[in-house]
């Protein structure tokens, strides 16, 4: 199978939301103002309670999900009504760049990806969470660090409040590894090749090998090497390729490149691509039978395919732990109505209530450490057979390596992807790639530094 940049991005598998195909969320953005700010007149057609005025705020996000948001807030009457507008992942970004650039048409709160969300905070137009009237520092301490990190700018301001985060693991189909004769309660597993019990991708490969030998060839350990392998393993030291303008392909990408050329030469993944059709008939058809991605597989897993419900597990990843993707909110400078917008964002993002209150029907994870001191995060999972995967997710999360997104880390995506299609198909030596990729990041981005 040919792989590019859909094998490995997550920005693909969002759009591919918008057809129903495996996402946590459905799509939508749409260009929208605020309302009347507190004291001014209304719009003519801001809502009402009584004589009480009720400022209406628009939230953008791309997940059809974030509907529950703007309804539990709407419940607690705090003065202001949240009108939650759904577009496509992309146009979700593009158009609030679009609404800086013209000085109208921001929302009054934006979501931001974690992929997209090095492009503004080295950019203005959204308010700085941690000065007044906001004094959103005041919430470091219960965040996970490394979202806090992303979601700040090189100078200290927070632009970003930390929403959901990605941790990730090993899945595996308990049904496919006993067929195989191997073990599958988490247990076992976890023995063989996660890194809490001091295991290496080496030992993770000896497993996939019988997998492969196991199955006569029909199952495989997972569907493709350069999501699979090379993603994991190069978000093991953190996601992003830069610091400050320095570029870290080669010190980052080098090893994980490795890993995965030696995992498809081998032939140890189906080498089916990730995100499409092709996946999910390898999921019904037990090519593979696990993955090494994040939480937010969950959605999309049951809704697409039911029938693998119950039957999967999660162990920590070889070597490290480590995030793949995540979410956070912010503050556009045009809007009229900062106070209230802030008091959305801190009752979705910075409280226990708003955050379990888009967890629990969505398994989208939280950032704010406080909510997983919520029982539900103790008990047994249905769609993990009855693991207390939600814990296993926490723990992971905790231990993540942090590092800055960069405003070019999209264009390096680009470049390095290209370089490891010609590894996964052309056999290119994958460290003379990944040296290729930085020599072009270097040429192609003004002011990158080896």
């Amino acid at each position: 199978m040919a792989m590019n940049d859909k094998a490995l991005s997550r920005r693909r598998f969002l759009r591919l939301a918008a057809a129903g195909i495996g996402a946590a969320g459905a799509a939508g953005v749409l260009a929208a103002c605020g309302g009347a700010a507190p004291g001014e007149a209304p719009a003519a057609d801001a809502p009402a309670e009584g004589d009480k005025v009720v400022v209406e705020l628009t939230f953008w996000w791309w997940g059809a999900e974030g509907q529950i948001w703007a309804d539990e807030y709407n419940k607690l009457n705090r003065g202001a009504k949240v009108t939650f507008v759904n577009t496509p992942f992309a146009d979700s970004h593009d158009k609030l760049l679009t609404s800086f650039a013209s000085g109208s048409g921001a929302p009054d709160i934006a979501s931001l990806e974690i992929g997209r969300v090095g492009g503004f905070t080295a950019k203005g137009g959204l308010v700085d969470l941690k000065a007044a009237p906001f004094d959103g520092g005041k919430y470091e301490k219960d965040m996970v660090a490394y979202k806090w990190t992303q979601g700040s700018t090189s100078d200290g301001r927070l632009v970003a409040m930390p929403w959901d985060i990605g941790p990730a693991g090993v899945w595996y189909r308990t049904d496919l590894m006993e067929k195989m004769g191997l073990p599958s309660e988490p247990e076992a597993v976890e023995e063989l090749f996660s890194h809490t019990k001091g295991k290496k991708w080496e030992d993770f490969f000896a497993i996939a090998a019988q997998v492969a030998e196991k199955s006569g060839g029909a199952t495989k350990m997972v569907a493709d090497a350069a999501t699979d392998i090379y993603g994991g393993a190069l978000r093991q030291g953190g996601e992003g390729y830069f610091d400050g303008m320095k570029v870290l392909i080669e010190e980052k990408a080098t090893r994980p490149a490795q890993l995965a050329a030696d995992f498809r030469k081998q032939k140890l993944d189906a080498d089916i691509d990730w995100w499409g059709a092709d996946w999910a008939t390898g999921v019904k058809n037990d090519a593979f039978l696990g993955m090494v991605i994040a939480c937010w597989m969950q959605g999309g897993l049951t809704r697409e395919q039911p029938q693998t419900v119950g039957k999967w597990r999660i162990v920590p990843a070889p070597e490290a732990s480590y995030n793949w993707g995540g979410s956070f909110c912010a503050i556009p400078e045009q809007t009229k109505n900062a106070e209230l917008a802030w008091d959305f964002v801190q009752w979705a993002c910075c409280s226990a209530e708003g955050q379990n209150a888009m967890f629990k029907p969505t398994g989208v994870f939280p950032a704010y450490k406080p909510a997983w001191a919520d029982p539900l995060y103790d008990e047994p999972v249905e769609f993990f057979g009855g693991q207390r995967a939600f814990r296993m997710w926490a723990n992971i999360a905790d231990n993540v390596a942090s590092i800055v997104r960069s405003p070019y880390d999209l264009q390096a995506d680009d470049i390095v992807n290209a370089e490891m299609a010609k590894v996964m198909n052309e056999g290119k030596d994958p460290v003379q790639a990944i040296k290729d990729a930085e020599a072009e990041a270097l040429k192609a981005i003004e002011g990158a530094t080896p």
